[in-house]
């Protein structure tokens, strides 16, 4: 039970992160995106970006006001993942994504989330890095630019000009993330070596 002393502002905007990440976000991308109006693009993109806001200024209200909570520290996490799954998953329901970036992006969250809880079950932690707070950016200007586009049709001049920089964008979010995970599977990989020559060394300690 959460007490109402604990419902901060950096809490309550993390917990509205959460909520709206699978009811509203879901929502506008499935009856809005289909009918490739320029206005209603801009506007899911809009509601899309204030969430995404949300993530990077609960984190700085709570370090600032010196409101950081065990509650928040679960939840922040968890209502990232579902932002980004729910978002990814819409854009392919509409067509907007190909499947197979999908796959790959949920599947990079799921690997380092997995690493993350089989460090912690071992007594250690793996921090998050400056690589993966960059391809967290990467990843948020990604997403909105695929929802602003409001052309399906690659034929179209100015079509060409959005789907080259959404290409960019895409590349460069699939190349960050692989790194990133790349960099978890480092810092685990050493640790857990480090730990195992402790319990053989006990003298070491």
């Amino acid at each position: 039970m959460i007490s109402l002393d604990k419902l901060n502002i950096s809490l309550s905007l993390t917990i509205a992160r959460l909520v709206l990440s699978f009811s509203l976000i879901p929502f506008l991308i499935f009856y809005f995106l289909p009918h490739n109006m320029w206005w209603m693009n801009a506007l899911v993109a809009f509601v899309f970006s204030l969430i995404c806001i949300t993530d990077f200024l609960d984190g700085y209200l709570a370090r600032l006001n010196k409101e950081e909570t065990s509650l928040g520290k679960i939840l922040d996490p968890i209502a990232d993942k579902f932002l980004v799954y729910s978002t990814l998953v819409s854009l392919l329901a509409v067509g907007k994504i190909y499947f197979y970036w999908v796959i790959m992006l949920i599947g990079r969250e799921l690997f380092v989330t997995g690493l993350r809880l089989i460090a912690l079950e071992n007594k250690f932690k793996i921090y998050v890095s400056y690589l993966g707070k960059i391809k967290t950016i990467f990843q948020m200007i990604m997403l909105t630019f695929l929802i602003l586009n409001p052309y399906q049709n690659v034929s179209v001049d100015k079509a060409l000009v959005w789907h080259k920089v959404e290409w960019i964008l895409l590349s460069s979010t699939i190349i960050l993330s692989l790194l990133s995970a790349a960099l978890y599977c480092h810092s685990f990989v050493k640790e857990w070596k480090r730990r195992k020559r402790e319990l053989n060394n006990p003298a070491t300690k």
